[in-house]
């Protein structure tokens, strides 16, 4: 296991997935994140510079000895890490709309209604049409982080029932119109024995047949499990967004839900490590981010580091990505929701600090 330092962080929405980005520690080795297959775009400079925030404090001056593409070419080039934003353009979205995308894991807890709803507010800042569904019945959540558990009058079984409409069961964010949520069933509510896959796919179709037009973007919150709530969830989904941590359980069911994915006919499946470390991975207690994908074989979509604003923001029912000034996990989270317009991801690579001189006489001002 690689002892890591440096874990990937975002760099705020409209940020360049080709920006280095870094969330800096004291240890020698660590992980860079990069975006693969848009360096070639012209980027604008952040006029700021580095973003502040805590895990960015004080990397400016340091100087890294990367190694990735560059050391390809026989050379260890030492670049000073910089905040890179494309401020001036909104992504480009690549793809078929509506883009039906399904968030899930296998393992319970390890935040996919977090990623959703986040991710899914991050896609209505953009300016895209957004309808998250909640496909877990028993369970549902994704109504209490989006503050909007009072609003649900009218669920998916009601408009299957022929009891409302579709637009009626939808719940439309105040913050932003675009955004809209629509629950399967009330809680404490068991499934029904006429809902599953077809009827699931049914209301995807009706979503895109609106009169006011179809969304960019559906997103299928999953339930933890393999069983027949997940096949449910997963049946209209088109792609897929992997949510796992860096621990053994978790990623052994990521590795089982991979390969279900795989033969459902999914094979756009992207991977987020959440609640990432780096002092425990600095110490090799936490496996690091190089270690995740090596293990699963699967495109990166973003890296988010632990962050106690999130408990925070899911007990206020207020999204973390709308928290001013931004958290480190929040702006992770807007570069995943930029990468995933453009089906982007992003790359681990190994890096090592540069030593630092030492002094023969440290009292007189030298390092050591």
């Amino acid at each position: 296991m690689a002892a890591s330092g440096i874990v990937g962080a975002g760099f705020g929405a409209g940020a360049s997935s080709a920006g280095v980005q870094i969330s800096c520690g004291s240890g020698s080795r660590g992980l860079v994140m990069i975006g693969s297959g848009r360096e070639e775009r012209q980027l604008a400079q952040n006029r700021a510079g580095l973003i502040g925030g805590g895990g960015l404090q004080g990397l400016k001056g340091r100087q890294l000895v990367l190694r990735g593409r560059e050391s390809e070419h026989g050379r260890r080039c030492r670049v000073v890490p910089q905040a890179l934003l494309q401020w001036n353009r909104r992504p480009e979205l690549v793809g078929e709309i509506p883009r039906v995308v399904v968030i899930t894991s296998g393992k319970g807890g390890v935040g996919k209604t977090t990623t959703t709803a986040n991710l899914g507010m991050c896609l209505a800042r953009l300016n895209f049409k957004v309808v998250a569904i909640d496909a877990d019945v028993g369970l549902r959540n994704l109504d209490l982080l989006l503050g909007l558990e009072n609003r649900v009058n009218y669920t998916a079984m009601e408009v299957l029932n022929g009891e409302c409409r579709l637009d009626q069961a939808l719940i439309r964010d105040k913050r932003w119109t675009n955004f809209e949520l629509l629950c399967i069933n009330k809680p404490r509510y068991k499934m029904p024995l006429g809902f599953g896959g077809k009827a699931l796919t049914w209301l995807v179709d009706a979503l895109k047949k609106r009169p006011e037009g179809q969304p960019h973007f559906i997103l299928i919150d999953c339930p933890a499990g393999i069983d027949a709530g997940f096949i449910t969830a997963i049946t209209p989904a088109k792609e897929a967004i992997l949510v796992t941590t860096p621990d053994i359980t978790s990623l052994r069911d990521a590795d089982r839900v991979t390969g279900l994915l795989e033969c459902d006919g999914i094979k756009d499946i992207k991977m987020v490590v959440n609640r990432v470390r780096s002092d425990m991975i600095k110490g090799e207690d936490m496996m690091s981010v190089l270690d995740v994908q090596e293990m699963l074989g699967l495109p990166l979509l973003g890296v988010v580091p632990e962050d106690s604003e999130v408990i925070k923001s899911t007990n206020r029912g207020y999204p973390l990505v709308l928290k001013n000034p931004p958290t480190l996990a929040g702006l992770a989270l807007e570069q995943m929701a930029w990468r995933l317009v453009e089906k982007d991801s992003m790359k681990a690579i190994l890096i090592e600090e540069a030593p630092q001189k030492r002094s023969l006489f440290p009292f007189m001002g030298g390092k050591n």
